[in-house]
């Protein structure tokens, strides 16, 4: 399981997860190559066109010197870019962002494990910069800034930064709808549109079945009964009688 899923809570989910772009290992040791190149380029004109002698006397041992400081410089800039590489292909292989519905964590280290989170109610603001060759490949820097001790994380050569950045707003505010309403937003457009739904008309009473002659008749005689006995009065009688006559 990767480091990054072992620290997702109770509750929380992971909504993208993102890692920095191939380019990173070469950007890094491509500064010392640039390096040990200029160094080599100076040295070149340096002994070819400024520092000549006839080998000689203290000036042609300065310049042996001079051109061993440049020797000698080229090789460790290109030292330090073979390891730069080395170590930056190792943090390429080891970090790792991870959004989720509560926060933004940074996840780092092959041995010794290091993450950093942010929460999504905590950031302020979220500022990309994509370099030249950025818009190129399709990488580019983001620095989250929040109100927190540590004010700034940046995600450097991060994947598709802009689409990163539009996947957080959009968490961010549905993380703020649940802080202020105690609901998400799919709930609270779920019951205005059932608000806004009206409710069916109540069925109509089915009407009474019609009676035979026999069976009013019958019945008539029973409220016969009851008016003469003082149960029903006569105005109820004259009632029910008209309602069974209708029903024939």
């Amino acid at each position: 399981m990767p480091y990054a899923d072992q620290l997702i809570a109770g509750g929380e989910t992971i909504i993208r997860r993102e890692r920095q772009h191939w380019i990173f290992p070469f950007y890094i040791a491509g500064k010392w190559v640039i390096t040990a190149f200029v160094i080599f380029l100076i040295g070149m004109v340096l002994s070819q066109f400024v520092l000549k002698s006839d080998g000689t006397g203290l000036i042609a041992k300065s310049i042996d010197f001079i051109n061993q400081l440049v020797w000698w410089g080229t090789l460790i800039a290109l030292a330090v870019a073979v390891v730069g590489f080395i170590v930056s292909i190792v943090q390429w292989q080891s970090q790792e962002y991870v959004l989720t519905n509560h926060r933004v964590i940074h996840a780092k280290g092959m041995i010794n494990k290091q993450s950093s989170d942010s929460s999504l109610e905590g950031i302020q603001d979220a500022s990309i910069n994509v370099p030249w060759l950025g818009r190129i490949l399709g990488f580019g820097n983001l620095k989250i800034m929040t109100a927190s001790a540590a004010g700034i994380e940046d995600l450097r050569a991060l994947r598709d930064p802009i689409g990163f950045k539009k996947a957080l707003m959009d968490a961010k505010s549905i993380r703020l709808v649940e802080i202020n309403t105690g609901h998400t937003p799919a709930a609270i457009a779920a019951a205005a549109a059932a608000a806004a739904t009206p409710a069916p008309a109540p069925a109509a009473a089915p009407a009474p079945a019609a009676q035979s002659g026999e069976d009013v008749a019958a019945t008539l005689a029973k409220l016969a009964e009851l008016r003469d006995s003082g149960v029903i009065t006569a105005e109820d009688y004259d009632a029910k009688k008209q309602e069974l006559l209708d029903r024939i």
